[in-house]
């Protein structure tokens, strides 16, 4: 069964756990804290601190775009695979996971994410959750959208959802959901659990579209620990690495993965696989044993 770490708050966790509910996939969940540390996830992933993981056995995968790839092969449901839409719809999910996921974020006014914020966690967890996300601000590789821009940057992007919609399709990929519709649903998502205005009225087809994805919910979810979690690890050995990417460029040495962008920590250990999509990365622990890691190539860089 795959494991996710996660957190109810986290947006990009959101993007998946409505995967799950497309798929009718059962799927423990195991709940990390909004920011570092985390004693589950760490021996597991490393340095890595985005959130979500997943996990099936001992094998640990990273960043929405690699998990997603991986319910796509365990489903069958190759249209959760990003490559399988046309290039213009692989632009806009890009889009959607970078600029308006940030504008999203610009566009909720301070108070009201401080209010949610400390209704949401105790107070010790909202301050620390705060200093986190400020320190990650500090270090991004790029500026984020302002504050001034956002509004009209978002509204500009849903009137454009609402043209695509208007061909007569019940979702953004077409006649059924794909990547792109959870990639451009969990922006909105997080705003509407900021308790910000969603989507506005005279925009039905965008409105309808929200509701249908909304309406798969999140599956055959089942409550996980910490030790189901670890004894997963501990109990399984990582699957075979593919034979073309046992021989990629790179492999055998220690590498450092990190995100280009932001939340820039990474994880150590050896080079098992390289190819076109993912690094794959070995890890001897001494809780778990021997782990693999596995990254997407987009959005990351080897050192």
């Amino acid at each position: 069964m795959i494991i996710l770490h996660h957190y109810p708050m986290s947006p990009f966790s959101e993007k998946i756990r409505l995967m799950f509910g497309y798929c009718g996939l059962p799927w423990q969940s195991v709940i990390s804290p909004e920011s570092p540390p985390r004693p589950i996830v760490e021996p597991l992933a490393g340095g890595y601190r985005r959130i979500p993981v997943a996990q099936v056995g001992a094998d640990v995968f990273c960043d929405t775009r690699l998990i997603s790839l991986e319910l796509a092969q365990m489903t069958g449901r190759a249209e959760l695979d990003r490559h399988s839409a046309d290039v213009l719809s692989q632009q806009l999910a890009a889009r959607c996971e970078s600029e308006i996921f940030m504008a999203a974020l610009s566009s909720i006014p301070p108070r009201r994410m401080l209010g949610q914020l400390f209704r949401e966690l105790s107070f010790t967890q909202a301050l620390r959750f705060l200093a986190d996300r400020v320190s990650i601000a500090r270090h991004m590789q790029s500026r984020p959208v302002s504050s001034k821009k956002a509004g009209p940057l978002l509204q500009d992007h849903l009137h454009k959802l609402e043209g695509i919609l208007s061909s007569g399709e019940p979702y953004l990929a077409g006649a059924k959901p794909g990547y792109l519709d959870f990639a451009a649903y969990h922006p909105l998502w997080f705003r509407q659990r900021m308790g910000e205005p969603l989507i506005p009225a005279d925009l039905s087809l965008t409105n309808a579209w929200y509701q249908r994805l909304t309406a798969f919910g999140h599956g055959q979810v089942q409550n996980g620990t910490k030790g189901d979690a670890h004894a997963a690890a501990r109990e399984s050995e990582p699957r075979p690495v593919p034979a073309g990417a046992a021989d990629g460029d790179g492999v055998g040495r220690h590498v450092l993965v990190k995100p280009e962008d932001y939340a820039l920590d990474g994880t150590a250990g050896t080079l098992v696989g390289a190819d076109d999509e993912r690094w794959i990365v070995a890890r001897e622990t001494s809780e778990l044993g021997l782990v693999h890691v596995h990254f997407p190539r987009q959005g990351f860089c080897l050192g």
